[in-house]
């Protein structure tokens, strides 16, 4: 640029600026330019076109200052559709965090302003630069931008009479840049602190509602004994009573089951949001007792060290049965039928203590939990075939009430 300025005609064609310009006015437009900066991102359009123009002309030097021009307007018309962005996402995360503060009943907070809406600077843009490098808040973000204005600012200084206002223009833009860079990277620390804020919240939010529904659970449960008592009463008092109370204590358990299983899926949401993953697939067995399966890729070939994403889903199932109060956990590991059977019970047993290890590490009592391998001995489908030995594959968690 500072040759270009000068006028030096031994430059080659100005193709690598015209590439850098086009391809910051394909950025501009993926940051949605035309909704949020639309007269710089249409001045950068416009500056591309004289540039293409005086380059098929063989005016390789207005080219060159006008692609140069073209690449710092695509760039402020993208960062002041970044900005737009994230004060948008700023503003819901405060809204959020309001609700959700108004929902548990604490007080009100008030957040500081958002480095987006910081005043802007009056002073020149050497002075602005030195502005932003000495400000605590935004000191650490934008290096490449601001590096763009130093440079840009000493080819101002160094430019001649005849075209140092394009010069002084071009670094008063990426001084803009650089301002905006800033301060969208510090917005973006600063929702980030936010997204930690709102999840605690709402982990807070799920105990109370847990806490809440055990209450309500507890407080069926004595309403309904209560009843039960009153009813033993009236019965030595009056057959005729019976019936009616007998429907009373009826509907009274069904009220008392539904607080139950709200109570346990209020466990099961805190437990996933805690652990940050979900519970194994689950169903009733034929005594009503939850059964929780993990499939054979829970572990390695041949291994008995759950995977990440299995150790994962685990911890979430040991918390909720902790949280569930349940009285306990029988695991049993299955294997398909081929290797040895030997083999095949001892692979199960490893993968079944595994797991109660896992559950006894995420807080569920490890009394509470048996483990044991069968092998081969319990198939749910058939071996023949390679579905039929993946499904048999798997530990299963049976949950004791």
């Amino acid at each position: 640029m500072a040759f270009a300025l000068a006028g030096c005609a031994s430059l080659p064609p100005p193709t690598a600026e015209l590439d850098a310009a086009r391809q910051a006015v394909a950025r501009a437009d993926a940051a949605d330019a035309d909704q949020y900066a639309a007269p710089q991102i249409a001045q950068a359009r416009a500056g591309l076109e004289r540039a293409q123009a005086a380059m098929a002309r063989g005016r390789d030097d207005e080219a060159r200052v006008a692609a140069v021009a073209a690449n710092a307007d695509a760039d402020l018309a993208q960062v002041l559709s970044r900005a737009a962005v994230v004060r948008s996402e700023y503003a819901q995360r405060q809204a959020e965090i309001l609700e959700l503060r108004g929902r548990l009943h604490m007080d009100a907070v008030v957040f500081d302003a958002s480095p987006l809406d910081l005043a802007p600077a009056t002073a020149s843009p050497a002075q602005r630069l030195q502005m932003l490098d000495a400000d605590t808040r935004l000191n650490p973000f934008a290096q490449y931008e601001r590096l763009q204005a130093r440079q840009a600012l000493a080819v101002a200084q160094a430019a001649g009479k005849r075209v140092r206002a394009a010069a002084e223009q071009l670094a008063e833009r990426r001084v803009g840049i650089a301002e905006q860079a800033a301060r969208i990277e510090a917005a973006r620390r600063e929702i980030d602190r936010l997204d930690r804020e709102r999840s605690e919240l709402l982990v807070e939010a799920s105990r109370r509602d847990a806490e809440r529904a055990r209450a309500e659970a507890e407080r069926l449960r004595m309403q309904a004994q209560v009843q039960a008592e009153e009813a033993a009463r009236l019965r030595a008092q009056a057959e005729q009573a019976e019936a009616v109370l007998d429907t009373a204590q009826i509907d009274q358990g069904a009220r008392v089951a539904a607080a139950r299983e709200k109570e346990a899926a209020l466990a099961r949401q805190e437990a996933e949001l805690v652990a940050g993953a979900k519970l194994p697939p689950s169903r009733k067995d034929t005594q009503g007792n939850e059964v929780f399966t993990l499939a054979g890729d829970a572990f390695g070939s041949g291994q008995a060290q759950l995977t990440v994403k299995a150790a994962a889903s685990v911890q979430a199932l040991g918390m909720y049965l902790k949280t569930l109060g349940a009285r306990g956990a029988q695991v049993f590991g299955h294997t398909d039928s081929q290797g040895e059977a030997e083999a095949n019970r001892a692979l199960s047993q490893r993968r079944a203590d595994a797991v109660s290890a896992a559950l006894a590490a995420a807080g569920f009592s490890g009394s509470r939990i048996s483990a044991q391998g069968q092998g081969e001995d319990a198939p749910v489908a058939d071996n023949t075939t390679a579905a039929g030995r993946a499904k048999n594959r798997r530990v299963e968690i049976v949950v004791v009430n």
